[in-house]
């Protein structure tokens, strides 16, 4: 009974979660979208799953139009994924990386088909989304906050150009996100459940390979004397993708170090939190998660004192 009545409150969330594609809070509720999926797939048979789930979709379909569907589907088939790997027990870090590269998959899928079958091009669109949010401004003469601001076509074209360049980055990232997210939501819920599934290692235990100095060197020096014609076209994108990329993973290596270091120092629990914070705001931190791979500083913070 405690399960079924779980598994209830779980599709009302699911509801309210497909509800707030609507709204502006989509903004943030879309990185939750598919705890749900992952956990009622993961304590549910096929038959009962499909139960909890298709009521959820005619209402939102019924409220919205069958396009929501499309949405839905989007982020539920990662939580099916995830869910179809818990039930095997396989790693954490597999469901997650599997959940991201489902995540990811999908988008391609959608923006190919957009492309090739109704003449969808993302750059426009994004070009459109900027000039109708810049519109209201320029409008507004004389005002305080119009005055400072200093848009044209042209700087709308590069601003969509860039982000269109960027979507690599910012789908890795985000599906990482949202698939840790749902696991770090998912794995203690399902054990209260009564489902075991494999936890992540520590967060100061995470090392990552050397081999991604090598690659960010590499990605500098190109940068810095490849000249104008590689930072266009492919190569141009590549690089542009890959440095923010590594940057991310050695912002992690560091804050990996940071919990390390109070762990095996003794630390106050928050003074590491409160580091991590600190490198969101002063990026240059980033620099110790590329220490902490290139030298043993781990060996040199357990090193007994003499």
């Amino acid at each position: 009974m405690k399960l079924r009545w779980t598994s209830v409150a779980w599709s009302v969330v699911y509801l309210l979660l497909l509800l707030s594609l609507a709204t502006p809070l989509t903004v943030v509720t879309a990185f939750f979208l598919i705890v749900p999926g992952v956990l009622l797939y993961t304590t549910l048979s096929a038959k009962a799953f499909l139960l909890h789930t298709v009521p959820v979709w005619i209402i939102c379909s019924l409220i919205f139009g069958p396009a929501i569907l499309l949405q839905a589907a989007y982020f539920l088939i990662p939580g099916i994924v995830m869910g179809h790997l818990y039930k095997k027990r396989a790693s954490a870090i597999r469901t997650i990386l599997t959940g991201a590269g489902t995540i990811m998959a999908l988008f391609l899928l959608i923006l190919l088909i957009s492309t090739a079958f109704f003449d969808f091009n993302l750059a426009v669109a994004i070009e459109d989304m900027l000039n109708t949010a810049m519109a209201p401004l320029q409008n507004v003469a004389g005002s305080p906050l119009a005055s400072g601001v200093v848009w044209s076509p042209e700087i709308s074209q590069q601003v969509s150009s860039l982000t269109v360049r960027l979507i690599p980055f910012t789908m890795i990232v985000c599906s990482l996100v949202i698939t840790a997210i749902a696991h770090a939501i998912a794995r203690p819920t399902l054990g209260s459940m009564g489902h075991i599934v494999p936890k992540l290692p520590p967060v100061r235990d995470w090392r990552l390979p050397r081999s991604l100095i090598w690659y960010y060197l590499i990605a500098l020096l190109v940068q810095m004397f490849g000249g104008e014609a590689v930072h266009q076209g492919f190569m141009g994108t590549i690089l542009l993708n890959l440095t923010p990329l590594l940057q991310f993973l050695f912002m992690i290596q560091s804050a990996s170090l940071f919990f390390f270091a109070a762990y095996h120092r003794k630390w106050n629990p928050a003074i590491p939190v409160l580091l991590v914070v600190a490198m969101v705001f002063i990026p240059p931190l980033r620099i110790v998660g590329i220490l902490d791979i290139a030298f043993p500083l781990r060996e040199m913070l357990t090193r007994p004192r003499r």
